[in-house]
């Protein structure tokens, strides 16, 4: 890590409305802070998205959408049920305009604007046929949410919220969808139960190719795409696979990374930024428990396990980056770590 021009460094800063942040070292790879408190009204942390201004949180316990200021870490408000329709808000996708919220128990989608935070609209009704929307992700132009608990995706123009396509998951041979990943060429859908994941093409909702069942796949269940790389976490073997975004997935993999040293273990939540990728690992051993992953995009290499009690991870279940922060969602402790990429 000597020789990256960024590192990872302690900044304190004094928050004020009572919310409880604590600070480390400034040692590298030491987190900024561990975001918690009354004023956040963190509860059973959903999902987590950042613009690199705004830090969004998904609140599955009270729904709600906690929106944190990505450089201070302080609290700008908390959008509430009532007036922004959340209804088991259970994943965030975010594009340079709109900020999408998956209602997994109401049956609908909340947009809002990306950088004032207003609401822009709530879309549900018979025209969608919007049920078990229980995930989400956007390429900017277009958004694709999982329908009838995952059996298909209801595409929406991300302009106007226009109800585009229905796709459905057996023409493509999903029928469970447990992730979503997008990018301006392709959407990536991840079925663990079956052992598949289809890509489709994002123009079209064409198939582009579809493994099965295949040596590469054993459980697979958090996905990240930068473009040219797209990568699939094995919940069973603790291993990543990774593709050539840009080919057919039918295409033989790039690597598989796997062993000890990357501690891969029940990867829920992977997220790259084209220079590393991170994956949470929620553990299934006390070695790998409550960890956080660190390595290169380009070579694949393990650049850090991020592991210990000054991180404040507890069940790390999903991750946000941005230009300068990486964000970890805690479930079991309703809290927010922060790290600061340089």
């Amino acid at each position: 890590m000597s020789n990256r021009t960024r590192t990872l460094s302690a900044v304190v800063v004094a928050l004020s409305m009572g919310l409880v942040v604590s600070t480390a070292g400034a040692t590298p790879g030491g987190p900024v802070r561990v975001i918690k408190g009354v004023d956040a009204q963190f509860n059973k942390l959903a999902a987590i998205a950042s613009s690199g201004s705004l830090v969004w949180v998904a609140n599955s316990g009270n729904n709600s959408v906690t929106v944190l200021n990505a450089t201070t870490g302080a609290v700008e408000r908390v959008l509430k049920k009532k007036k922004f329709g959340f209804n088991g808000p259970s994943k965030i996708a975010l594009d340079a305009s709109h900020v999408w919220i998956a209602n997994a128990a109401g049956n609908s989608v909340t947009e809002l604007d990306a950088t004032s935070g207003a609401l822009v609209r709530v879309i549900k009704g018979s025209s969608y046929q919007l049920h078990g929307t229980g995930l989400v992700t956007s390429n900017g132009t277009n958004v694709w949410i999982s329908n009838l608990h995952g059996t298909q995706l209801a595409e929406l123009d991300a302009g106007t919220g226009n109800f585009v396509r229905y796709i459905n998951g057996s023409t493509h041979g999903f029928s469970q969808a447990w992730s979503l990943a997008s990018d301006a060429n392709h959407v990536w859908v991840v079925d663990s139960a079956h052992n598949l994941v289809a890509q489709l093409d994002a123009s079209s909702g064409a198939n582009v190719g579809t493994i099965k069942r295949s040596r590469f796949l054993n459980g697979p269940l958090a996905i990240a795409d930068d473009g040219t790389h797209v990568w699939i976490a094995n919940v069973r073997g603790g291993s990543v696979v990774e593709f050539d975004a840009t080919k057919p997935l039918s295409t033989a993999p790039v690597r598989i990374l796997k062993g000890a040293t990357y501690g891969f273990d029940v990867v829920t939540s992977m997220v790259s930024n084209g220079i590393d990728v991170w994956t949470t690992n929620l553990g299934t051993t006390a070695a790998n428990a409550n960890t956080v992953t660190e390595f290169s995009a380009t070579s694949g290499r393990i650049v850090k396990v991020f592991a210990g009690a000054r991180y404040g991870f507890a069940q790390p279940d999903a991750l946000a980056i941005d230009r300068a922060h990486l964000w970890v969602a805690n479930l079991s402790t309703s809290s927010v770590t922060e790290l600061t990429l340089r």
